[in-house]
């Protein structure tokens, strides 16, 4: 903002030469003569930069000190407008043409999404549109507190949106809603599986029947405690089952990579290719499209033209830049190689196993076969392995006892 007063104000840069330039610098701070950029060129010699106000204000007081004064350069606004002042054409012109821009950056050229994830974009500014935010709308008219109560009734995973409009961009920050675990209620009749093959090793149940004791090898599915209770004195009935189950397990993960790989040798070739974007219009500053490069890489750089002030105008300036390199042949050392593939296959091992469980013992096996390093890992854990899960309809059908559970019951 410094910079846009400092503009309309214009500046100047000067040099200063005194016997004492300290002298020169307590003169302006005891008259509140601001300065910027203060440069020492030798002993006698400062250079500065001040606005014409303030060095109107110095120069009376310059006799003081007998310093010398020379003019680098003037710019600013006042400087710009008296040099066209005469120049009724291009006054005008430049005057058309401030207005015309003026009034074009009060319309919208370029609407941003920030904060999505789940949320399409597409779909979000398919909501706006039909609201009218979209390209051409005239800024003005928009009213951001009716346009976000009425696109949140369109947009059920979306908690919270706004709309920011600087210049002729609108960018739209979105929160989207944190739907709540699907929980089971506690008067749900439920079981607990196993979500993972192991050996029992501990137990805590908490509601329903165990269905397997410690020592007891399950699989992956097999359910461990259940909520269905037959009774032959109370009868059949259900209840929620819960609890934790932990289990040795054992996993068995490899991975491979090739010792010959290739590396990036950056040669001194590059090419930078610009387009203006206006809205949705893209100008080419190019004739050619085509990279003769066989390998690159691409940085896109993206600027926007602002006027004083900050407001934003409709015209983006894209830089893509070529830079070309040529592929090395790199081998790496079979240490290092095999190094990496083991950190690879403890970290997929934790992630597998999550943050409670437990890696009790890993065991390495390396081959090396046609240049390519193959790492095969065997490890043993402990590992919470219960999983919730609601009974089946068919698990709720009440069975009536047989001809012998009967006889058996009264014996």
């Amino acid at each position: 903002m410094q910079r846009v007063v400092n503009f309309f104000a214009g500046n100047i840069r000067l040099t200063l030469t005194c016997a004492y330039p300290e002298r020169l610098i307590n003169l302006c701070v005891s008259h509140h003569i601001s300065f910027w950029h203060l440069e020492r060129v030798d002993e006698v010699t400062i250079a500065v930069t001040m606005t014409l106000r303030a060095y109107q204000k110095l120069k009376p007081l310059l006799e003081r000190v007998q310093a010398e004064v020379q003019t680098e350069r003037k710019q600013g606004a006042p400087i710009l407008l008296r040099r066209i002042r005469k120049r009724y054409v291009l006054t005008i012109g430049l005057v058309l043409t401030l207005a015309a821009t003026w009034i074009m950056s009060l319309y919208i050229w370029d609407i941003r999404v920030e904060g999505n994830q789940t949320v399409s974009q597409i779909v979000i500014l398919n909501v706006l549109k039909e609201l009218g935010v979209e390209i051409g709308a005239f800024g003005p008219e928009i009213e951001p507190e009716v346009i976000r109560n009425e696109a949140l009734l369109h947009l059920a995973d979306v908690e919270w949106l706004t709309i920011n409009i600087n210049g002729s961009r609108a960018t739209v920050i979105v929160r989207e809603r944190v739907h709540p675990p699907d929980r089971i209620a506690e008067e749900t009749p439920t079981a607990v599986y196993a979500s993972q093959g192991g050996v029992i090793d501990q137990m805590l149940v908490w509601g329903g029947t165990s269905l397997v004791e410690i020592g007891d090898t399950v699989e992956m599915g097999q359910d461990l405690i259940t909520g269905r209770v037959d009774s032959l004195a109370g009868g059949t009935y259900f209840q929620r089952a819960d609890g934790r189950v932990y289990a040795r397990t054992w996993y068995t993960l490899s991975m491979s990579m090739p010792l010959e790989r290739y590396k990036k040798v950056y040669t001194k070739e590059s090419s930078t290719k610009s387009t203006i974007i206006f809205g949705e219009n893209r100008i080419n500053l190019f004739f050619d499209s085509s990279i003769s490069y066989g390998a690159y890489d691409k940085i896109v750089e993206t600027s926007d033209f602002t006027l004083p002030g900050g407001i934003i105008l409709p015209i983006r300036r894209e830089r893509r830049i070529y830079t070309q390199f040529e592929k090395v042949p790199h081998r790496i050392d079979e240490t290092e190689a095999i190094r990496i593939l083991q950190e690879r296959l403890l970290e997929r091992l934790r992630a597998r196993i999550g943050d409670t469980g437990e890696i009790l013992r890993t065991d390495f096996q390396v081959e090396i076969e046609a240049g390519i390093v193959t790492v095969h890992l065997e490890a043993a854990c402990r590992e919470q392995i219960a999983a919730l899960r609601r009974l089946e309809e068919e698990e709720l059908v009440i069975t009536p006892p047989t001809i012998e559970e009967r006889e058996g019951s009264e014996w």
